[in-house]
Order: structure tokens, then sequence, then C-alpha cells
């Protein structure tokens, strides 16, 4: 995809962070943006700093863990801007912690949100796309996290290593109807992730903290830095949009693969 004027883009976890900086670069580029957000107020500001800038935006508040409120973000979208041509399947929850403390509670609110989440959306809007036979492009966000196993964050961890797969393997399948899938890996941006426990229900038994990323990400990246080199992965038809150099950590983990199949015999 070469050009993003009067294109229609689908911001999943849109409100703030990453998906904010994805939704502003989207709007200088001329797209009209669908900001969906379980935090309507913060979607209905975010929309507010789009049309500043001239775009057409829409906020729709969406809990990317209900089937119901995907249907509807979809329902909207359609309404709103008659089809979607880029859709960034972006929201997403932390918690970390040593391994030992994680509780069910932890594990099932993390991969609701990053893994069952994401499927929904991928789902819902991979079956529009298909339906429009316009082409489009689908970004699932996963992190870099997804090719490094850590003993920390393992609830976070498992959600993008399964959010890796899934978007991998919608990848090979969107491809003959001309789609594409991207999956983002970040590194270090400073967003929000470290407040995710404020979306947790009171009556959870958590064994796990959000607020210990922020020490690995307060010198990251603002989030208005990722959002062009989003787009130049969509335009690239990139199958990872990777913001930092971990080539040699990553390197590791697949030299130890591959030795590891040196032994089969």
């Amino acid at each position: 995809m070469d050009e993003f004027k009067a294109k229609t883009a689908v911001v999943t976890g849109g409100a703030s962070g990453i998906g904010r900086g994805i939704s502003h670069a989207l709007a200088e580029a001329g797209a009209h943006v669908v900001v969906a957000d379980v935090d309507a107020d913060g979607a209905e500001k975010a929309c507010d700093e789009l049309r500043s800038k001239g775009a057409r935006a829409l906020a729709v508040r969406t809990d990317v863990t209900s089937p119901e409120s995907v249907a509807n973000l979809v329902a909207a979208a359609c309404a709103e801007f008659d089809n979607v041509d880029i859709v960034c399947n972006n929201a997403g929850v932390y918690l970390g912690g040593p391994m030992r403390d994680v509780t069910l509670d932890d594990w099932r609110f993390v991969l609701s949100v990053n893994l069952d989440g994401l499927f929904l959306v991928g789902q819902a809007f991979a079956a529009l796309l298909r339906k429009q036979a316009r082409g489009g492009h689908i970004v699932n966000t996963a992190s870099v996290g997804a090719f490094l196993p850590a003993p920390t964050g393992l609830a976070y961890a498992a959600s993008k290593y399964g959010a890796l797969a899934y978007s991998e393997s919608l990848r090979i399948d969107l491809a003959p109807e001309g789609i594409g899938v991207s999956t983002l890996c970040p590194g270090p941006i400073r967003t929000n992730l470290s407040d995710s426990e404020k979306l947790r229900s009171e009556d959870q038994h958590a064994g796990g903290s959000s607020k210990v990323l922020w020490d690995m990400i307060s010198e990251g990246w603002d989030p208005l830095e990722i959002g062009p080199v989003v787009l130049e992965g969509i335009r690239n038809n990139a199958p990872y949009i990777f913001t930092h150099d971990f080539s040699e950590t990553v390197g590791e983990r697949f030299d130890s693969i591959m030795t590891a199949f040196g032994h089969v015999r």
C-alpha cells in the first residue's frame, strides 16, 4: 500500500501510547481514522487531536475481549466510512513480576486482551477485508519480546509469542487475496502499559504488577515516533516491523535452535 490519503484505518488501543502514535501518523498522511479504545473519553480526546490536523476521525468505545463489542466496531467503522483499508490491531496490557507469583487471574487478564482480543479483532476485520475484495493491510502488535524468552512478564511473553504466531499465519492466509499483514515488534516505548492494573476488576487475585514495566520503558521512544515506522512497514508490506535493534540477542536464540537441529538423528 503506497497511498494513505482518503483510506480508512481502524486503530485499537488508539487513545494512547503506540495506538495514538500510529493514529497521528495516519492522519498526517491523509487517512480517516477510527480510534477504538476501552477508554471512551480518551478515544474522543484522541479524535479531537486528529481532527485538529484536518483528519476525519471517529471514536468507538471498544472492549476487544467482547465479540459483541468488536462486531459493533466493524459496523460503526463501515457506517461512517463505507470501507476499511487498514487495521492496526494494537490494544494490549502488561503484568510483570517473578514467574512463581503469576496467578490464574493474571494469566487470564493478559491473554484475554493481548491474544483473545487480537484474535477477535483480526478475524472480524480479515473477514471484512475479504468481503470488500479491495486489498488492505493488517498490523498486529506483538513485541520484540515475542522473540526473547523471559522469566518475568510470563503472561505477557506468552501472549506476544501467540500474537506473533497468529500474525505470521494470517499473513500466509491473506496474501493470495492481496491483503498484507505485518507484525509490529516494538522495543521500549513510553506508553501507559505500566498502568494496566487499573483495567482489572477488583475481585481478581493479583500476583503480578504492571508498574514494574516503567523502569524498562521510561527511557524509551516517545510513542509519536513509532507512527512513521509503522506506515513505512505498511508501504513495504513488511513481515516484521522493528523499532530497536535486538538482532544480536535474537540471533543467539535462533542459533541455539539451529544447534539443536544438529542433534536430530
